[in-house]
């Protein structure tokens, strides 16, 4: 069991700096490592840490495995005036998802819609970082994002799809943003895995075990299956999710794409659709952010129920949680600063730790 006395609060610069460096020794370019550096450590300045620096000896293992390609021969494969499809040849897939999320803004400010789609890529990170892009451009952004096959259908027991997140965000002016990131299970695998990592255990409503039984281990979750939010509606959405990723981007998709149990040992291989869509088409950018502060305002002033101490709106602990690492730096845990060390050491570059 991890204690507060475990957690080391490093700052979120030394870690992005660390994460690129990591990614260059691995053999990864500059462009490559910088993007993948930024999309991980944000995930942890956002308190997802499932997607942060947690991963990064595993994404640096994978590339030794050949699982991963640094300098991929990526290819846009069909390109039109608002979408396009692109072979990500198995590289980095935060770099793969940052340069389709750049052409949908692209081809949004042309023609007011951009969908990209990408097959053959691999783990991304945090979904969010995404159509946070678009937020920044002014834009609605949306992604859909599709794995290994760890999760089975409701109702079965053969693992067919991942946990297939999908993200949506939209700008605000006083409130910044509201955003939906979210696994169409109840949680993502990986908050699965830094339990298992931490020695925690875990909601008994998270996972079942290779019985089927509800449990609370880590370890048994993980060799076991994830469970669905809202039950049969959270794996429909699994299933557009798919449609909408693998199927569509002619990747592999369901028991086609090979299982992940342990993150870093094996392929992780995804397909993603990233959009944006121009919200001048519709009303002024001003006006937009406007309607969207009223209609948080709306929301958070809501009469609260018992033992309720706020009303929060979709984004706004990650917004908060953001500040206030930025402020104190990001709170590692014992297990993951050892990973780091280790790998400092393993790539003779300077410890994060200080």
């Amino acid at each position: 069991m991890t204690s507060p006395s475990d957690v080391r609060r490093i700052p979120a610069e030394r870690l992005r700096t660390f994460t690129c460096q990591a990614l260059q020794a691995s053999g990864f370019s500059n462009d490559e490592a910088r993007i993948g550096a930024d999309v991980i450590v944000e995930a942890d300045v956002r308190g997802v840490d499932t997607h942060g620096v947690t991963r990064l000896a595993g994404y640096v293992n994978m590339t030794r495995l050949g699982y991963i390609k640094p300098r991929a021969r990526w290819q846009v494969v069909n390109d039109g005036p608002t979408t396009a499809l692109i072979d990500g040849d198995g590289g980095l897939g935060q770099y793969l998802g940052h340069l389709a999320m750049e052409r949908a803004i692209a081809k949004a400010r042309g023609l007011g819609l951009g969908a990209v789609a990408v097959r053959n890529g691999t783990h991304n990170g945090m979904n969010a970082y995404y159509p946070l892009m678009a937020v920044r451009a002014g834009l609605i952004g949306f992604a859909f994002t599709q794995g290994p096959a760890i999760v089975p259908p409701f109702g079965g027991k053969t693992p067919a799809v991942a946990t297939n997140p999908l993200s949506i965000g939209a700008p605000a002016e006083r409130h910044e943003h509201v955003l939906v990131d979210m696994a169409t299970t109840v949680v993502a695998g990986g908050k699965i895995r830094l339990a298992a990592k931490k020695g925690q255990p875990i909601p008994p409503t998270w996972a079942l075990d290779g019985e089927g039984r509800p449990t609370t281990d880590p370890e048994a979750a993980l060799k076991g299956f994830f469970q669905w939010a809202g039950g049969y509606k959270g794996y429909a959405l699994a299933v557009m999710v798919e449609v909408l990723s693998s199927v569509l981007a002619g990747g592999l998709f369901a028991r086609q794409v090979p299982p992940m149990r342990v993150f870093g040992q094996q392929p992780l291989i995804e397909s993603f659709l990233v959009m944006a869509l121009d919200i001048s088409r519709f009303m002024p950018l001003d006006e937009f952010r406007q309607r969207v502060d009223a209609l948080v305002d709306d929301l958070t002033s809501c009469e609260r129920a018992a033992g309720v101490e706020r009303i929060l709106v979709p984004g706004q602990p990650e917004r908060e949680m953001r500040a206030e690492r930025l402020a104190n730096g990001v709170p590692v845990s014992a297990a993951v600063c050892a990973e780091l060390e280790q790998l400092a050491r393993d790539l003779k570059l300077p410890s994060p730790l200080g």
